[in-house]
């Protein structure tokens, strides 16, 4: 009955602390008395705290008695701290039970703070999940870009796109001067067999002769037909021997000048090309990227990140209004747990979810007290196994004596 009666004056809140402290110390001698009554009669063997204890063997052995004594100072420890997650929890229990006490509209109040605050808690989880997506802030270079940084990214994107043209035309130009050279070559083949083809013409012009003069003399008869017909032949092979080389000479000219001039235009779109991925390579190393795409996707980043942290702080600032008007709110009916509503925000927006933290807290209470009952009754047995331990050491000193 001690026990229940000091736990009846916790309850009763600030109002009863001198009482509980002037009757506890009268409590305690009353529990070490009928503990003792208890025990007195017969105290040869038992188990305390995890120990057994003989006291033939505590008697001899000094060893059990100090095993006994870290045992008592863990339990008092204990005692201590169920002491005061049972205060907790009544006081918690406390407020619950004035929340329901507040009026109708009052405890609408709070259930739709507790509500908005509870969507906001998630909303602020949702954009610091965010924040941490990005890794490492890799991105934080940009800010000092940040007021021309699409400027940037659009002369990098005209710079790239102006090096895929002269990339095309270098590609255009390289191909023209494969195809001209091929070209060289068969002209050069060709003006070979013209010149060897005259060289031919020339050969059968002088072989038609000799034989003609031969029939003409060996026979004695006229070759006036033959060599018309000789005569003919040569001219239209010689002319179209020379018509065919100066035609070939031509075309070999006008290659050589189309060759010299693809050549130039090489030349000169190479040196442009390196102007250009100079320009782009200074850029790519000043803003630590590999293209326009990389940088807009970067930017991309920074930005979004940028816009998650400016969601972040300004839902913070509106959870700290929250906190504040709940605090308000809950000041005005004369309750201070304000971080155990806040704490448990999700069961106190709702009547339901009061109701089930409510049960809980009572569970919990009725094992705390339970938890508290054993741990006294441990700590009393261990302290008049520890008196008597006292006493049969002091009396066996004086009978030395």
């Amino acid at each position: 009955m001690s026990i229940e009666f000091y736990y009846m004056f916790i309850i009763q809140g600030e109002s009863m602390e001198k009482l509980k402290a002037l009757y506890t110390p009268f409590l305690k001698l009353f529990d070490k008395i009928r503990l003792f009554l208890d025990k007195k009669n017969h105290i040869e063997e038992s188990v305390v705290g995890g120990i057994d204890i003989d006291l033939e063997q505590l008697y001899e052995d000094p060893e059990i008695a100090i095993q006994v004594q870290q045992r008592y100072i863990k339990t008092m420890d204990d005692i201590e701290k169920h002491k005061e997650k049972y205060k907790s929890v009544v006081n918690e229990i406390t407020t619950m039970q004035r929340i329901e006490l507040m009026s109708g509209r009052g405890k609408a109040e709070l259930e739709k703070l507790c509500k908005v605050y509870s969507e906001t808690l998630v909303k602020k989880g949702e954009f610091k999940d965010k924040i941490h997506g990005q890794g490492i802030r890799t991105v934080d270079y940009l800010e000092q870009y940040e007021d021309q940084m699409d400027k940037i990214i659009e002369m990098m994107k005209g710079h790239e796109k102006n090096q895929s043209m002269v990339k095309q035309d270098l590609a255009y130009l390289e191909s023209e001067k494969s195809e001209l050279l091929y070209q060289s070559s068969r002209l050069k083949s060709a003006y070979k067999f013209v010149r060897h083809a005259f060289i031919v013409v020339a050969m059968l012009t002088a072989f038609a002769a000799l034989i003609l003069t031969i029939f003409f003399f060996v026979n004695k008869r006229p070759i006036l037909l033959e060599a018309m017909i000789s005569m003919v032949a040569i001219i239209v092979a010689t002319v179209w021997v020379y018509i065919f080389r100066r035609y070939l000479v031509y075309e070999i000219s006008k290659n050589q000048k189309m060759m010299k001039r693809t050549i130039e235009l090489t030349n000169k779109t190479k040196i442009k090309f390196i102007n250009n991925q100079s320009v782009i390579d200074f850029q790519c190393k000043k803003y630590r990227i590999d293209s326009s795409e990389m940088l807009e996707l970067r930017w991309e980043n920074y930005k979004n990140r940028m816009h998650a942290e400016r969601q972040y702080k300004n839902i913070s600032n509106s959870i700290a209004a929250m906190m504040s008007d709940i605090e308000d709110l809950l000041e005005k009916n004369g309750i201070g747990e304000v971080d155990f509503i806040l704490d448990h925000m999700d069961y106190f927006a709702t009547g339901k979810g009061r109701k089930i933290l409510l049960d809980k807290h009572i569970a919990k209470k009725e094992e705390l007290y339970l938890s508290l009952q054993k741990a006294e009754r441990e700590s009393g047995m261990m302290n008049l196994v520890l008196t008597n331990y006292k006493s049969h050491t002091s009396h066996e000193k004086w009978k030395e004596k």
